[in-house]
């Protein structure tokens, strides 16, 4: 296989497990979290501001962060919406969750570019952790929605004004019962436009 080949194959194998597909009770090392998350600062990073920062709930912090979100759907979700069992399956997701890496957004104090540029700069980052679970054997996907972008959470991770938390990095150890849906993509071509003059 040539290196393009293995790239490639690298790339398309990448996927998101979600809740039901970890396995109760799975724990990664600390030491491979380490890892994704330097291989998350790798990203690109225009003039090296580097405006990624990550803050990682495990073991009893787990608890403590999904009760969190737990009472930010409650305060924030309109009783027309608000449902029971979303609401009391909060608690028993740290059975199958072994790490939550919220990946942040910290805005460049002197504000040489755009907000923006720090944005892509920290979803590339996040795009190096999704890539390097298969390495490790471990399993996850990024979490977003209506609570990762309430000012409660945003009181919660302590960020400033001008920060950004963009999701939670939700890692476990992948269920080997688990049958994964059939994934597809449009194909680039009917994505692409070609400007040749």
């Amino acid at each position: 296989m040539s290196t393009s080949e293995r790239i490639g194959s690298w790339i398309k194998e990448r996927k998101s497990t979600f809740f039901n597909g970890l396995r109760i009770g799975g724990s990664i090392p600390d030491s491979v979290v380490e890892e994704l998350l330097e291989n998350a600062v790798w990203a690109p990073s225009h003039g090296l501001v580097q405006a990624w920062q990550f803050k990682v709930f495990s073991e009893k912090g787990l608890d403590r962060f999904f009760l969190e979100q737990q009472e930010i759907y409650k305060a924030t979700t309109s009783p027309d919406k608000f449902n029971e069992v979303k609401y009391a399956g909060f608690p028993e997701k740290s059975k199958r969750v072994s790490h939550v890496i919220a990946i942040l957004v910290r805005r460049d104090p002197k504000k040489r570019f755009p907000k923006q540029e720090d944005l892509v700069s920290v979803a590339c980052a996040m795009q190096n952790i999704y890539l390097s679970l298969q390495a490790f054997g471990i399993a996850g996907y990024l979490s977003t929605g209506d609570i990762c972008y309430q000012q409660q959470m945003h009181n919660f991770l302590g960020l400033g004004t001008e920060d950004e938390c963009i999701g939670f990095f939700i890692l476990g150890i992948p269920d080997d019962n688990y049958v994964r849906p059939p994934r597809q993509r449009i194909p680039a071509r009917e994505k692409t436009e070609w400007i040749r003059e």
